[in-house]
């Protein structure tokens, strides 16, 4: 059904062409139009209303003084990767440790001044150097997948994994005024919402992407449709304030218009779908990569957004890493083709010049044993560690370390050196960190469990 006629008078008539009736409404009528009616217009008031709410709507009056200083990045690597592969390879080996690679094929990062290293299936990410921080040595606390990945979401630890607290992107997502504050995409953690964020936020999920995009007009015949019916609500809520003042629900109505309008008009449904050009950068042309599409676009859109400047916060998830049997063939085409990715998605956002005001963090449940299994892989193991790239971080360096039997140690917090009278790191340091490095230090008031320190926070030329 379309509209065939639609004026803006004393009554308007909305005519369905499939059975040329008339439906009749007075402008000042707009309160009481009912969902039924709306969409039997063929637009969908109450869709487009729960559509504002979604991307970004009216800020509560208790909202906080902190403004997004940048958009956060959240990578959640499934099942418990192996540190000594990805982020704490070790030279030698204790009694305790079997070593199941070379250390000569660990990769040097780039300019870094101590010689540090990280996995050996990582080159392209070592080759991202002073734009990439390498954390290691987190004390998880637990060696259960759900409670693991929990912690780092949120920094609060229960071995049921069920808590009360915001997850550290949605926390970063309630402050934003970005079209889409959060999108969570395949694999990605389901963002934590507790009644303690200052103002709402709601998840865009993977799964209801094409319902989002169905929103949006396909084609100039459409989008003049759906901005006649912006153009009555608009003036039909001016008439209503003219003859009854001002309320909460007409501001709301208002604000729902002219954000869906914006939207609309900068034809935001094109920005949520890929086409070839936009998976181009991703394409592992003549390498012999197990790339996962699925995966593959989940990186091309997350750029395609933020190049657009449509979110502040991605939740993205790559899998593979529960590793109890045949690690290294199981754990190598995975870990090769996420450095592939990832690297090509930081070297792209910086090639727009938005790496610096994009924040990376790349985490998993915890690690695993250092003792390999019988069945040649690796077990749960409580220490993990964790990639925080670009957000104009002092990158090229380690904070954190463990010993040779892989257990954490004591590190001091500003230099991130290890440091008998210093701290051992948990993740409550990384979720306080992204806080101040995304919102400022001022936030973690409203989060007291949370503690950020000058290691992780350091930025380039300060």
């Amino acid at each position: 059904m379309k509209y065939r006629d639609f004026k803006r008078d004393s009554e308007t008539k909305i005519i369905d062409k499939n059975t040329s009736s008339v439906k009749l409404c007075h402008p000042c009528d707009v309160e009481a139009l009912s969902r039924r009616q709306l969409l039997q217009t063929g637009v969908s008031l109450v869709g487009s209303l729960s559509l504002a709410s979604l991307f970004g709507g009216h800020r509560a009056l208790g909202q906080s003084n902190s403004n997004l200083q940048r958009r956060l990045v959240w990578i959640n690597m499934r099942g418990g990767w192996d540190i000594l592969e990805i982020t704490d390879p070790k030279l030698s080996s204790t009694s305790g440790i079997d070593m199941v690679y070379d250390w000569g094929l660990a990769q040097s990062i780039a300019g870094s001044t101590s010689g540090d290293r990280i996995g050996r299936w990582l080159p392209n990410i070592a080759a991202l150097g002073q734009d990439l921080l390498v954390v290691r040595g987190l004390t998880m606390g637990t060696t259960s997948h759900t409670a693991g990945s929990v912690y780092m979401d949120t920094g609060v630890l229960s071995n049921a994994g069920n808590v009360n607290a915001a997850s550290i992107p949605a926390i970063v997502a309630s402050e934003s005024a970005a079209t889409i504050p959060i999108i969570q995409l395949n694999g990605g953690s389901d963002p934590q919402i507790d009644r303690g964020l200052l103002n709402p936020v709601s998840v865009v999920r993977a799964q209801n992407l094409n319902l989002y995009r169905s929103l949006y007009p396909d084609d100039d015949e459409q989008l003049q449709q759906k901005l006649l019916m912006l153009d009555y609500i608009r003036d039909s809520v001016s008439r209503v304030q003219e003859r009854f003042g001002n309320n909460d629900r007409l501001l709301d109505i208002s604000s729902a218009e002219q954000k869906i309008r914006v939207q609309f008009e900068n034809q935001v449904g094109a920005k949520l779908t890929l086409d070839d050009e936009d998976r181009a950068p991703f394409q592992a042309t003549g390498q012999n990569l197990n790339m996962n599409n699925g995966l593959r676009d989940s990186f091309a859109l997350s750029l395609k957004l933020l190049k657009n400047d449509l979110v502040s916060c991605l939740n993205l998830g790559v899998g593979g890493f529960d590793t109890h049997a045949n690690q290294e063939r199981s754990m190598q085409p995975v870990v090769e083709s996420f450095d592939f990715l990832l690297a090509t998605f930081v070297n792209e956002l910086r090639a727009a010049g938005q790496l610096d005001n994009t924040l990376i963090v790349c985490y998993s449940d915890f690690g695993r044993t250092p003792k390999v299994n019988q069945r040649n892989g690796r077990d749960h193991w409580p220490v993990g560690g964790a990639l925080l790239i670009g957000g104009g971080l002092d990158g090229g360096r380690v904070v954190g370390a463990t010993d040779d039997d892989l257990q954490a140690v004591k590190v001091n917090t500003t230099s991130g050196l290890p440091d008998d009278s210093g701290t051992t790191l948990n993740p409550t340091h990384i979720g306080g960190s992204v806080l101040e490095l995304t919102l400022g230090a001022s936030y973690l008031g409203y989060r007291t469990y949370l503690s950020s320190i000058p290691a992780l926070t350091r930025l380039r030329g300060a």
